[in-house]
């Protein structure tokens, strides 16, 4: 449990370092600054609009996950609906819940907070050959969520007859994760929606290849892979697991520049 609370304590820091450059920005835009040069003004366009394109050349975010002893530390730290609220700053639509041991008016908040912030709460079944879960398991789970997803580990220790059993009864969407070398164990049109795990910096290149072949979405590690994320362009990503700090490397120093510039030139022209 500490481990997940420092880590919330270092994405609470992070975010705050990075609110407040945006507050910086906005104080840097408003009436007080309007008696710009037009020379500085063209600077200022210039470099606002490489920075917003930085931030949208990085992948489209789709989804990211809250493993259960995050949800419990942002229950007990009454913090749900400010972390969705964050989650879906960064134009996430999918919030993957673990909801392993956790009671269900615990789930039914969870869950409502994200329906609250446009998000929609996915139940992650985890491991579910550790708890012998049958279909009937895996639905019964997933009951206080929009939809449910099985991960590599279920595609690792379950039939093809039990995910069709699973397609056959469950009735709300399907979200299907996996390992690169698992493309030939999913079906196509089973799944609502597919996307391939690329955590290793080796053979990332090849792992996004194959998400495109796919159709899927790709899945990069918070600890990893997610700084590479430049290199997705247009291509939709889920990232695990959340927090993490979103800005790109590339963007990151280049926000720090436009920040010091126009600190600066607004010193010198006031």
């Amino acid at each position: 449990m500490e481990k997940w609370a420092d880590r919330e304590l270092q994405y609470v820091e992070r975010s705050g370092k990075i609110r407040g450059k945006m507050r910086t920005m906005d104080r840097l835009m408003t009436w007080k600054y309007r008696r710009l040069s037009q020379k500085t003004a063209i600077w200022v366009a210039t470099l606002w609009g490489c920075l917003c394109l930085g931030l949208a050349v990085a992948g489209v975010p789709n989804g990211t996950w809250l493993s259960q002893p995050q949800i419990r530390f942002h229950s007990s730290t009454n913090t749900l609906g400010q972390v969705m609220k964050d989650i879906q700053s960064q134009n996430y639509k999918v919030v993957f819940l673990d909801f392993r041991g956790v009671s269900d008016e615990l789930q039914k908040r969870v869950t409502r907070e994200a329906r609250e912030y446009k998000l929609m709460p996915v139940v992650w079944v985890q491991s579910p050959q550790y708890r012998s879960l049958t279909v009937a398991g895996l639905i019964h789970e997933a009951r206080h969520g929009d939809g449910i997803q099985v991960d590599d580990h279920f595609f690792a220790h379950y039939s093809e007859r039990e995910f069709q059993s699973l397609d056959f009864q469950y009735q709300k969407p399907i979200f299907c994760s996996i390992q690169p070398f698992q493309a030939d164990l999913v079906k196509r049109g089973r799944c609502n929606q597919l996307d391939v795990q690329c955590y290793a910096t080796e053979n990332f290149g090849n792992c996004i290849a194959l998400a495109q072949r796919l159709g899927a979405v790709v899945s990069l590690s918070e600890q990893d892979t997610f700084r590479y994320r430049e290199q997705l362009g247009a291509r939709p990503f889920n990232v695990f697991l959340w927090p993490y700090n979103y800005l790109p490397p590339t963007t990151q120093n280049l926000f720090h520049g436009v920040i010091t510039f126009l600190g600066d030139i607004m010193g010198r022209e006031r």
